[in-house]
């Protein structure tokens, strides 16, 4: 997917986080977005997820040379916070069962091939909300990077993880398709080095 940020701005309660942000995304891009701690990272992440209005500004998004409309950009995007969260009160086999019947995972015929990709010995018979966070994030993960949508937007993907979960991570995002756009909103020096483009937010105000 291909993004043209134009002019973007946003403010809380008068309060300026970023203004007049201006820049282009590739389609198939490895698109850092960097700035301190406060500075608004989440909060463009956010926006151009459609998640969140801008307080001026605007997107454009077009898929193989086709235009695709604000309302309909939830089916083209997979987002993944430490902040978002899953049905916690289902199994991991009920929640594989719930994203295939919504149309996501499809390269997965059974909940066994999916999970083994998860690299990680989860009990299919716990409720996720007994998971620890680490292990949270590691299925948020999977069911986005696992899956085929066109644009992946991680806000801190490291989060929770391990040394050996983060090795993980840099495993499946190196086997992601090169036409699906990556966006990482990230502080840490190996995420950000991972892409190869990017934008700062600037000063935290």
């Amino acid at each position: 997917m291909d993004l043209s940020i134009q002019r973007l701005s946003k403010a809380f309660n008068q309060r300026t986080v970023f203004k007049e942000l201006t820049f282009d995304i590739e389609s198939g891009s490895r698109f850092a977005i960097t700035g301190p701690n406060g500075s608004g990272k989440s909060t463009l992440l956010k926006i151009i997820s459609g998640g969140l209005l801008p307080s001026g500004g605007r997107i454009h998004y077009s898929l193989n040379g086709q235009a695709v409309s604000e309302d309909i950009l939830y089916r083209f995007v997979h987002f993944v916070a430490p902040y978002n969260t899953v049905i916690e009160e289902l199994s991991l086999p009920e929640l594989f069962r719930l994203h295939h019947q919504l149309g996501l995972l499809k390269a997965f015929k059974r909940y066994a091939d999916w999970q083994a990709r998860l690299e990680y010995p989860f009990d299919p018979e716990r409720q996720i909300k007994t998971f620890s966070s680490g292990m949270k994030q590691r299925i948020k993960l999977g069911l986005a990077l696992l899956d085929d949508r066109p644009l992946i937007m991680l806000d801190e993907p490291g989060s929770n993880l391990d040394l050996q979960g983060k090795a993980w991570l840099y495993h499946l995002l190196d086997q992601l398709n090169t036409a699906q756009t990556l966006i990482i909103a990230s502080n840490e020096s190996a995420e950000i080095a991972y892409c190869t483009s990017s934008v700062s937010v600037g000063n935290a105000y």
